[in-house]
């Protein structure tokens, strides 16, 4: 009897020491799209065959842009489908700014949604999120975006430069014409790190309507489709600056072997160089994986993918 004293007493004294057990990281799966018109971009039917994608592979967060009236089909499918219980769908963009672009989709409590933008170049058109509780309590924020294009779009001077180089001519467009071809893109993108983004956990995800920065750096200027080129493009480094990691550069590290182009699968609007401008960013996370969704599924035979941008699902662990 004093023994087993003796070791319970030992038992609740070590216990004690250990302190509390620490929280499951939580495992949450993130798809970005920008679905191009509600879904009927690709045609009056195609939205049924957009919804089965999204439901295939069954994310825990949708961020999606154009969504144009498709809210409420995305939400039920997602939570009558995917199999992971119910689905709430956050409208950031009213219908009063042309058409309701953004929404945030996730099976996980809304616990917060953040106020639209106001005083700025930045509206509820370009930007919103809200504040998710994750299993264990711990909270995350999700941000969901749109940037506006200068005009003209750096990705096409940077396609126009790759068909010249190709033709064996001298390119049209220098690197400075390039770069001031994403004024838009960066004076948007700083006034939402300045003004909109919270401390703590968060992703950042949506259509950005420039190239990622650090593909076209000349580090990797050789790489197949690149022609030589580099650019000093700076919209998506305000993100890295600003303690975010580019979630499929971080699963894939390099432009020469995983180009990740997400503009476009439309073959209306194949580009010549590797268009990656749908990212998801992300912050106090830890990347598992990322993959560009970019052809039909099996089931549905052959024909044009679901929309003019692919779509990109990520895989990340919160602690």
């Amino acid at each position: 009897m004093r023994w087993s004293r003796l070791v319970m007493s030992v038992l609740v004294l070590t216990l004690g020491l250990a302190g509390p057990a620490e929280a499951v990281p939580a495992e949450v799966r993130v798809l970005t799209w920008n679905i191009w018109r509600g879904g009927l971009g690709a045609g009056a039917d195609n939205l049924p065959r957009l919804l089965d994608q999204i439901v295939a592979v069954r994310p825990d967060v949708l961020l999606a842009v154009e969504t144009y009236g498709a809210g409420e089909q995305i939400r039920q499918a997602l939570t009558r489908r995917a199999g992971k219980g119910a689905y709430s769908g956050t409208r950031i963009t009213p219908s009063t700014t042309g058409g309701d672009n953004l929404w945030i989709f996730t099976r996980y409590p809304v616990t917060k949604t953040y106020p639209a933008p106001s005083g700025g170049k930045v509206t509820a058109f370009n930007f919103g999120g809200v504040q998710v509780r994750l299993p264990g309590g711990r909270p995350l924020n999700l941000f969901d975006t749109w940037l506006p294009y200068t005009d003209p779009w750096n990705g096409y001077l940077i396609d126009e430069n790759a068909a010249a180089i190709r033709a064996g001519l001298a390119p049209r467009h220098t690197p400075a014409a390039v770069a001031a071809a994403e004024t838009a893109q960066t004076s948007y993108l700083s006034e939402i790190i300045a003004r909109h983004l919270p401390a703590g956990p968060a992703v950042l995800g949506g259509d950005f309507n420039t190239p990622a920065a650090s593909d076209w750096t000349e580090k990797w200027q050789d790489c197949p489709n690149h022609f030589g080129m580099a650019y000093p493009l700076r919209t998506t480094d305000l993100l890295v600056e600003a303690g975010f990691t580019d979630t499929f550069r971080a699963a894939h590290p390099s432009p020469c072997t995983a180009e990740g182009r997400t503009w476009s699968p439309q073959p209306t609007e194949r580009m010549i160089t590797p268009q990656r401008i749908d990212l998801t960013f992300a912050r106090g996370a830890v990347v598992t994986g990322s993959q560009v969704l970019d052809t039909r599924l099996p089931r549905h035979g052959p024909g044009v993918f679901y929309s003019d941008h692919a779509a990109l699902l990520t895989s990340l662990r919160v602690s």
